[in-house]
């Protein structure tokens, strides 16, 4: 089985889908692969450190855009490497004589198009449906994508097969905790982590905070880290118009050495996002110890299990309750990060690529019927 796989994102910074694709590589490559099976990457195998060029071959391609991948560097691949799967996530070539696997991570842009803007809900909707009515098989990542796949694509169903995937590489880096400690100053603090835009939650709890401090129940600082995105500057006003604007940092872009250090040192990990497809920063913050608390909605419960504080994201009383009631209680706090770590350690990219390697199988078989 010859399978080509789109990486194009790697090295891009391109947050859950570069992290999707470098750990698929990284599962291959510590997996015994099957002697009749070999994977094509498409990217400069610079941007992927923990790739053996014995188990994953690489092919540079062109970076001069979407439109020049999609029309001539995945197909050429396709026809030079005689391959019999190509995976892509979201977008695919018109053209293709092979099967097709489409990774599809999640759909929220249907059920939250607010969030998102015209242009990509544009996108979105016209070239992801051509996409899966050509795949032999849509993979996603999470029980509630799924559901929202077949939801809103009912021509999918029994095609959608769900793999979980596992913590990017800020779970396995040494983590930097003296470049932590530039951003704590040696104060306990709160973490937040992702893109600083609406869905994310932040403003509820930039709020949340303000009253924790307000009934003088906590004295810890809230440190939130992220690209800034679609209406960060309206977020980010919310937390300097308070009396309490110079406890609350913003630091933009981190590596992971340094988020991992703000993981293992955090007091809470607090993630109240609106939705997600599966929730990535809730498992990278178990993995790093962090006792966490998060949204009881979508796909976050499947990732946390019973292994975090469950939070309504729409309540801003619960997320202050949760937030005092962590930090006031250092054996809570202890319980969590043992109860995160182990749920974590369910997760692994070996798990993904073994399952990926049998949805490969799969869609080659569905095409050749």
């Amino acid at each position: 089985m010859r399978v080509v796989l789109d990486a194009h994102m790697l090295g891009a910074q391109e947050g859950g889908n570069e992290t999707y694709v470098a750990g698929l590589i990284q599962g291959l490559t510590a997996i015994t692969m099957p002697t009749d099976t070999t994977v094509t990457a498409l990217h400069d195998p610079a941007y992927c450190p923990h790739a053996s060029p014995t188990s994953v071959r690489y092919i540079p391609m062109s970076r001069s855009g979407n439109i020049r991948r999609l029309l001539i560097d995945l197909p050429r691949a396709c026809h030079r490497t005689g391959a019999d799967v190509l995976h892509v996530t979201y977008n695919a070539p018109l053209l293709l004589a092979n099967a097709l696997v489409v990774s599809v991570h999640d759909v929220i842009y249907r059920r939250y198009p607010r969030y998102f803007s015209p242009q990509v809900r544009l996108l979105l909707n016209t070239v992801l449906p051509l996409s899966m009515r050509r795949a032999q098989v849509i993979l996603t990542i999470s029980e509630t994508s799924r559901r929202d796949i077949e939801h809103f694509y009912p021509f999918t169903r029994g095609r959608v097969v769900v793999v979980p995937i596992a913590a990017g590489s800020v779970a396995t880096v040494t983590p930097n905790c003296e470049a932590a400690l530039r951003y704590s100053a040696g104060h306990e603090f709160i973490l937040a982590v992702g893109t600083i835009q609406p869905r994310k939650n932040i403003t509820r709890l930039i709020n949340a905070y303000i009253a924790a401090r307000q009934r003088g129940k906590i004295t810890a600082r809230l440190i939130v880290v992220g690209k800034a995105a679609w209406q960060h500057s309206e977020i980010q006003q919310v937390a300097n118009a308070s009396l309490y604007r110079d406890d609350v940092m913003f630091t933009g872009y981190l590596d992971d050495a340094t988020v991992a250090g703000l993981y293992q040192t955090c007091a809470a990990f607090v993630y109240p996002s609106l939705y997600e497809g599966f929730g990535l920063p809730v498992l990278e913050a178990m993995a790093c110890g962090a006792p966490v608390i998060t949204s009881q909605i979508s796909s976050m419960p499947e990732v946390a299990g019973d292994a975090a504080i469950m939070i309504d994201p729409y309540r801003t009383e619960q997320i202050v309750e949760a937030i005092e009631g962590v930090l006031s209680n250092r054996a809570l706090q202890a319980d969590l990060r043992a109860r995160g770590q182990r749920q974590a350690a369910l997760f692994t990219w070996e798990r993904t690529a073994t399952e990926t390697l049998a949805v490969y199988r799969q869609a080659m078989q569905k095409r050749v019927l």
